[in-house]
């Protein structure tokens, strides 16, 4: 299956898959943390196959997120998608270089 239009694919992940970003208590269950497995022809920006995006609750009035069979994916709109996680490794990359320039 492949989204359409502006839409992704993404495994929701589960809490203990919620990787190395600390939240408040009083918000930890409002975001959700997916991998996307699939965008649509006319997803623009940076979101692609691989990237782990942190995005929303549905809002009340649309009831829940489409679910595609047993496997826990979800279709939602590229405009629900509100960051991309990135990788530790990146992280480390930036202090090594910000303290060796000072």
């Amino acid at each position: 299956m492949r989204p359409l239009h502006k839409g992704i694919i993404v495994k929701k992940l589960s809490k203990d898959q919620l990787g190395k970003i600390v939240m408040p208590d009083s918000v930890q269950d409002d975001w959700l943390r997916g991998k996307v497995i699939s965008v649509g022809p006319a997803v623009e920006g940076d979101i692609k196959e691989g990237d782990v995006i942190i995005f929303p609750p549905p809002p009340p009035h649309l009831g829940d997120y489409p679910i595609i069979g047993d496997n826990g994916y979800l279709i939602i709109s590229e405009n629900m998608a509100l960051a991309i996680e990135e990788p530790m490794f990146t992280d480390i990359k930036y202090l090594a270089e910000e303290t060796e320039n000072g």
